[in-house]
């Protein structure tokens, strides 16, 4: 390429904000008789002119601060002897203790969510959110309803944002990692002895790094009184997502409003804070599971 080209072509870039890219210059190219040229050729020409990229913000991640705040609710899939089965699991966002687990036969109905809710309800008492994937069966009567009468959050977690699932979705990894070493390494099991051998071990007898070499449970019978009245942190919650509902002009600032909000009023509990930089590497400063 000449040096004539060479600055029609960046003229041509500069013109247009910068917003033509290779491909399309070297259409341009051809259509104005310069030649043809491929995308790489001309990737570099321009390659001075290109805007710095916008350095993105490294992810955080946040940390519930005190067992009963917040517990999360996922589901797993199992197959037994080719009969489909999915595992519900609820847990402490702070201890990472499971409340309660059930293996449902097929898909699970709202009468297997509600029941196992009602039954950790019931043992531990209910936590001020309940954080869930936003299901359909979440949106079922029977189960808002039971939500309602405990006086609980619905919190729908984003999809994918570790600040919020990555916690439950390591400890879903960890029941299905354990589940196959036990069946690996033993016969005559069935999946429900395992999952309640996996469960076991992440509840009771596995020390925990990030929670200082304590267990799961250990964390979780710890002291809850900075637990604020539960209709008092739920009209709260109500009335600060509202405020941000007046303010947002774009759906996902909808649908970010409860989960903002959430966030709001933890944060003023002392309930909810910030934690370092998330790193794939382990090590004292740097600690994510």
């Amino acid at each position: 390429m000449n040096a004539e080209v060479k600055e029609k072509i960046r003229a041509c870039y500069v013109a247009h904000y910068g917003q033509w890219g290779p491909r399309v210059l070297a259409s341009w190219a051809v259509r104005q008789g310069l030649g043809r040229y491929h995308p790489d050729t001309i990737a570099r020409v321009i390659e001075d002119l290109k805007d710095p990229p916008d350095e993105k913000p490294k992810p955080r991640r946040y940390e519930i601060t005190v067992p009963g705040a917040m517990w999360s609710e996922d589901g797993a899939g199992f197959r037994e002897q080719g009969r489909k089965k999915e595992l519900l699991v609820l847990q402490d966002e702070c201890s990472r203790f499971k409340t309660n687990w059930r293996l449902a036969s097929g898909p699970a109905r709202a009468a297997d969510v509600v029941e196992y809710l009602q039954e950790a309800f019931e043992t531990y008492g209910p936590p001020l959110v309940l954080k869930h994937d936003g299901d359909a069966i979440f949106h079922e009567s029977q189960v808002t309803e039971l939500l309602d009468r405990y006086e609980v959050v619905s919190l729908t977690s984003p999809p994918r944002y570790p600040p919020f699932n990555g916690k439950k979705e390591r400890s879903i990894r960890d029941i299905k990692s354990y589940e196959r070493a036990v069946r690996r390494h033993t016969t005559g099991t069935t999946l429900l002895d395992r999952l309640a051998e996996a469960i076991t071990d992440l509840n009771e007898d596995r020390p925990r790094p990030v929670l200082r070499g304590c267990t799961a449970r250990e964390v979780f019978e710890g002291d809850a009184s900075m637990l604020p009245d539960r209709k008092t942190f739920r009209r709260e919650v109500r009335e600060t997502e509202k405020n941000l509902l007046r303010e947002v002009c774009s759906r996902r600032g909808q649908a970010a409003a409860r989960r903002k909000a959430v966030e709001a009023v933890l944060l003023s509990y002392g309930l909810f804070k910030e934690m370092v930089d998330m790193s794939p590497k382990l090590s004292a400063e740097t600690v994510t599971n």
